[in-house]
């Protein structure tokens, strides 16, 4: 029998072809069972329940009717929360949410509840770079992440993974010059190609974490 896992996407479940890149990853060894944070929600209610106050930490997310969503982070824990413990009882051995915020941890026996975050300070703390570069979507995130990133002596500078790319190759322009010799994309929207885009116009490694993760996840899962 197949290991089944479960992803919390920030968005609807209706998403899943915009991550079928990081799917084909974890397929067919696995079976992939997704649910998102704003399943069932239109925009107006989605702007209710998820709105946030100046200041507040937020997410990105893109819905697929080519709306892109700011969401509570705060609002979105506590939702993060409950869909991880219906995977874990609909039979999930590993929860891995799509997000590179901070969430709380579920309670559960004998399961792996994975946050992008953890796992990518782990790698990048491995890295033992003076410097790293980041990209996050919005230019009022940067103050957050610098805070989150501080050990790392990040220099962070915004494009949107729902942007034009022609922004994104502007923004990574910007690292040609900068002391950082790997730039990381600090969204799980960012795609193999934005990667490859970073890659190019800033001359720097990239890590793109939707990239990096399910072989990390299949390396746990998978017996080869």
């Amino acid at each position: 029998m197949k290991n089944k896992i479960g992803l919390i996407a920030m968005g609807s479940r209706e998403n899943r072809p915009n991550w079928q890149d990081l799917i084909a990853r974890l397929e067919p060894e696995l079976e992939v069972d997704m649910v998102g944070v704003l399943d069932g929600l239109i925009q107006e209610e989605i702007e209710d329940r998820f709105s946030y106050r100046p200041g507040e930490n937020y997410i990105v997310t893109e819905m697929p009717w080519d709306y892109t969503a700011h969401i509570s982070e705060e609002k979105a824990k506590a939702e993060v929360l409950r869909l991880a413990r219906q995977l874990f009882a609909e039979g999930a051995r590993t929860v891995l949410v799509l997000c590179t915020g901070d969430f709380d941890r579920p309670e559960t026996e004998g399961g792996l509840f994975l946050l992008p975050e953890d796992l990518m300070f782990g790698i990048l703390s491995g890295l033992k770079q003076k410097r790293l570069g980041f990209i996050v979507p919005e230019p009022d995130q940067i103050p957050g992440s610098q805070k989150q990133y501080a050990a790392l002596n990040p220099i962070i500078k915004a494009s949107s993974p729902y942007g034009s790319m022609e922004d994104l190759a502007r923004t990574a322009a910007l690292f040609r010059e900068e002391p950082v010799d790997v730039v990381v994309k600090d969204c799980m929207g960012f795609t193999a190609e934005m990667g490859r885009i970073v890659a190019r116009e800033s001359g720097k490694q990239v890590l793109v974490p939707r990239l990096v993760l399910p072989k990390l996840i299949k390396a746990l899962l998978v017996q080869q």
